[in-house]
């Protein structure tokens, strides 16, 4: 998305009436009050997800395991979402920029894609927090999560990233928040950046999150996509993408996809993910040290193997050119040595001759 067409979404968004449209608000999902959570289960009425996200038919799970499972019941009254498998996903890595390509965006060529872009983080719930750190689940105001979001933000900036980090606030915490947050969304959109991420946290038992990871106890992050959004092929991609390079650096780091019925602003751009990092019942520095872990996933996904195989790769080809030109200037150079003193054979008998006189001195 170019500038001009920032700009002009932003003027017709400010023209709309602040109130929502009828039906407009399940765009943007729904959550439960916090304490309460649905358990997502299995085709073996094994426990799969524990989450505050209301579940709705046709949404779809990919576990940690990559099995993707649809929910096929809902049942309301004792918060169960029953599901079917429906394949076993094998995952692959898409460039980001073939997926900027893909819808006709912008894409960086040459060089410049080696070199580390911005990456712009917001809140669309400021007020979520961590019950053992916080002493609430919820602070009116910028809550626990916003210091999951620096520690984010200070980690990628740590590998050489550029971040745009925005702490404008949505509040209340409700539904209307992603709307409130849409101005947020592209206000950053305006800095061009690689790629978006709302930071929250999930409501969720403790152990639905944690994880022991390089002997320390950290929380798992979990990838929300919107399913109505019309960016949804790219942005399971992505969520794809990630998630592979995740599973091979930190095994267990990603929690899974949720694919759920809302849109997340994600329709704004194709690089948007919603990330639930830990839950209420997790602790904040727990938290931090998983989204800390997370950035070098972001950026070997976006700044890591593929630029840095490109730049090696160019390196041995230039090695090669440099032996090869070499190779062939003493290849000449010999062969004009043969030319002048009349053939190999007196041309060794010189040889020979220089090394005795060599010896000899």
């Amino acid at each position: 998305m170019n500038k001009r067409a920032i700009i002009l979404f932003t003027c017709l968004w400010i023209l709309l009436p602040s109130y929502p449209v009828r039906g407009t608000e399940d765009m943007w999902g729904e959550l439960l009050s916090t304490g309460e959570y649905y358990t997502l289960l299995g085709p073996e009425e094994q426990v799969l997800w524990e989450t505050g996200h209301q579940m709705y038919l046709q949404d779809q799970y990919l576990g940690a395991d990559n099995n993707l499972y649809e929910v096929v019941e809902v049942d309301e009254k004792n918060r169960l979402a029953r599901t079917e498998l429906v394949e076993r996903t094998e995952l692959e890595v898409f460039p980001w920029n073939e997926l900027r390509k893909e819808l006709g965006l912008t894409v960086i060529e040459g060089t410049q894609q080696t070199e580390r872009g911005k990456i712009a983080l917001y809140h669309t719930h400021n007020a979520e927090s961590y019950v053992p750190s916080d002493g609430a689940e919820s602070i009116n105001g910028p809550g626990g999560i916003h210091q999951v979001g620096q520690a984010f933000a200070d980690a990628l900036r740590e590998l050489g990233i550029g971040v745009d980090y925005s702490e404008t606030l949505h509040l209340p915490h409700d539904r209307g928040a992603y709307r409130r947050s849409r101005e947020t969304v592209l206000e950053l959109l305006s800095g061009e950046p690689d790629a978006v991420f709302d930071v929250h946290r999930d409501a969720a038992p403790q152990s639905a999150y944690a994880i022991q990871l390089q002997d320390e106890w950290m929380t798992q992050v979990m990838f929300v996509v919107g399913r109505q959004n019309q960016n949804l092929g790219v942005n399971r991609k992505y969520a794809q993408s990630l998630k592979a390079i995740g599973d091979d650096l930190f095994p267990g780091l990603i929690r899974g996809i949720f694919y759920g019925r809302g849109n997340y602003n994600q329709d704004l751009s194709p690089l948007s993910l919603l990330l639930e990092v830990g839950a209420h019942t997790n602790s904040r520095p727990a938290a931090e040290r998983g989204i800390s872990l997370f950035a070098e996933v972001v950026d070997l996904y976006f700044y890591g193997p593929v630029a840095e195989a490109g730049r090696a790769d160019q390196g041995r080809a230039a090695m090669r050119s440099v032996w090869g030109v070499l190779a062939f200037t003493g290849v000449l150079a010999i062969a004009v040595y043969v030319i002048n003193v009349g053939g190999f054979g007196a041309a060794l008998e010189r040889v020979r001759a220089r090394l005795g006189r060599s010896r000899l001195e």
